[in-house]
């Protein structure tokens, strides 16, 4: 909701014609960073009233729009991710970094290993996705079980 308030003031304070309008759009966002992150109704009806004002300028050529599905749940994983590991001990946090640094190199092994079937390959991307979304929600069984599967699909492999 902050990412989202912040491009709607920005655009509408940059683009708007009305001066008391841009003022206010920037006051806005200044309430929604300092806002509390576990007051959602604050910041829902913040970035709705800069959605609202954001509409008004819809056929300007720098319109913010809205994010595409996949592209709105990509920047909530970035958004956990972030906020994540500011909580983490520093053991947790090298045990995320260990496994991503893990997946990784199964991922990048298996992807150069000549004549896998097209159903492995999918198998290989599909648990190397499933691996590192794990780790981005901090979810340590799931995470674990994935680069196992890598893990093992390498040692048949031989990569």
């Amino acid at each position: 909701m902050r990412q989202r308030g912040g491009a709607l003031a920005a655009f509408v304070a940059a683009c708007g014609d009305d001066e008391e309008r841009c003022r206010a759009a920037r006051e806005l966002a200044v309430r929604l960073l300092a806002s509390d992150p576990d007051d959602l109704d604050t910041a829902q009806e913040i970035v709705r009233t800069l959605a609202d004002w954001a509409d008004d300028l819809a056929d300007h050529p720098h319109h913010p729009g809205v994010p595409r599905p996949d592209e709105a749940d990509r920047l909530t994983r970035d958004h956990v991710k972030d906020v994540l590991r500011d909580h983490l001990t520093t053991p947790a946090r090298d045990w995320l970094s260990g496994t991503k640094l893990s997946l990784d190199v199964c991922f990048f092994a298996l992807r150069r290993v000549r004549g896998l079937d097209q159903r492995t390959r999918e198998d290989v991307f599909y648990a190397y996705g499933r691996g590192t979304m794990a780790l981005d929600l901090g979810h340590r069984a799931a995470a674990a079980r994935e680069l196992a599967r890598l893990r093992e699909l390498r040692e048949l492999y031989g990569a």
